[in-house]
């Protein structure tokens, strides 16, 4: 899948962005607080919305290509006023919002088109169904209809800022994969790895234990980076206290020339363990795969935002959308990704350097971008 275009309101919040065209690298640039996080958390509520979820306010028009057809997508929920904390089921059930009305178009033909009293599917009026969930979602078998599914489910968000944890128990679950003979046989090959929906860290473990040279230039692109760093394996911690399925999980290990115990998931660093995500990402994610990336700078030195931002310039199969105000990353990859983001109260707008006829030279550039009024001062309030 590939976003070609996004316009995104949020009525409850009175919140919006205007029509953001997208290339395969894009990085969305601008001060703390201009709305960049906010955009990539729009992006992934349409995929909540792509396996039928319910958003209060939210208002949306996609283009996007898949599978070398052309689709677009928009709809809108209706808003309501709700509680602010919902404490039980019966509190959530009432609080679904009802979809006011939906189109999806392929290569320009409509296939889905939505009201509040019917919907139509390849002009066949259907029977009542879910008010609350979208067609997309209610038809995402239909052969036609599945692309999209399969396209919104390979959108992968990495959120820098907030992540405490390396793993979550959500991912644990997909431990027995590793050690479970059908399962490993399901994914024997490395591209059914890569289509797979499982967790990067499990992915990573797979092709430990089953394609080892992929394993090892994921290794050695590693190695390159910290050079200190002589091996890397994966096994489970020996632990008999801990339920099956944890004490199965696949965890981190690295080997450090010149020391003799190795490093377990836990004691690595922030920044190391991000950086192996990340390139385990590149090699281990389907074609078509959306990557998300908020504050790529965060936790990763100098040395890694070199190679990594090497990585993501050589990577075409994959569509990277990336937030940062950190120097030396907008310097370091070229003004033609640039997505210079700025906001007038609650509108929020993300223009091309080119808009702003920046310098030729990336140096030159740079220079006029941090001097330039719209981004030093980014939040405009009269």
């Amino acid at each position: 899948m590939k976003i070609n275009k996004i316009t995104f309101y949020d009525h409850e919040l009175e919140w919006q962005f205007e029509p953001i065209h997208f290339s395969e690298l894009n990085l969305l640039v601008g001060i703390s607080g201009v709305g960049k996080t906010k955009i990539l958390e729009s992006i992934m509520s349409l995929r909540t919305i792509a396996r039928g979820g319910s958003l209060n306010g939210v208002e949306w028009d996609i283009d996007f290509s898949s599978n070398n057809y052309e689709y677009k997508w928009n709809g809108e929920f209706e808003t309501k006023e709700v509680d602010a904390f919902i404490l039980n089921d019966e509190k959530a059930e009432k609080n679904k919002f009802r979809i006011n009305r939906e189109q999806l178009s392929v290569n320009g033909k409509v296939i889905i088109e939505r009201n509040n009293h019917q919907i139509v599917f390849n002009a066949n009026k259907l029977p009542k169904l879910s008010p609350f969930e979208s067609a997309v979602k209610i038809l995402s078998e239909e052969e036609n209809i599945a692309p999209v599914k399969d396209g919104f489910n390979k959108f992968i968000y990495n959120d820098q800022s907030r992540r405490e944890t390396f793993v979550s128990l959500d991912d644990m679950i997909y431990s027995p994969i590793i050690n479970n003979k059908l399962a490993a046989k399901k994914y024997s090959s490395l591209e059914e790895i890569q289509e797979s929906n499982l967790p990067t860290q499990i992915k990573l473990a797979l092709v430990y234990n089953y394609h080892p040279e992929t394993f090892q230039e994921i290794k050695q692109r590693f190695i390159d980076i910290f050079y200190q760093i002589e091996d890397i394996k994966m096994e489970p911690k020996e632990n008999e206290n801990l339920p099956k399925f944890i004490a199965d999980y696949p965890l981190i290990n690295i080997k450090e020339k010149w020391v003799n115990n190795w490093i377990t998931e836990k004691r690595i660093s922030s920044g190391m363990f991000r950086t192996l995500m990340h390139i385990s990402e590149l090699y281990l994610s389907a074609e078509g795969t959306v990557i998300l990336i908020d504050e790529f700078e965060n936790s990763l030195g100098v040395n890694c935002i070199d190679i990594l931002s090497d990585l993501l310039l050589e990577n075409r199969k994959l569509q990277f959308i990336i937030t940062s105000h950190h120097p030396y990353i907008i310097n370091k990859i070229g003004m033609e990704h640039w997505k210079i983001v700025t906001r007038r109260g609650g509108v929020v707008t993300a223009k091309d350097a080119k808009d702003y006829n920046l310098g030729k030279s990336r140096h030159h550039a740079f220079m006029q971008l941090i001097n330039l009024d719209a981004y030093k001062e980014g939040i405009a309030v009269g």
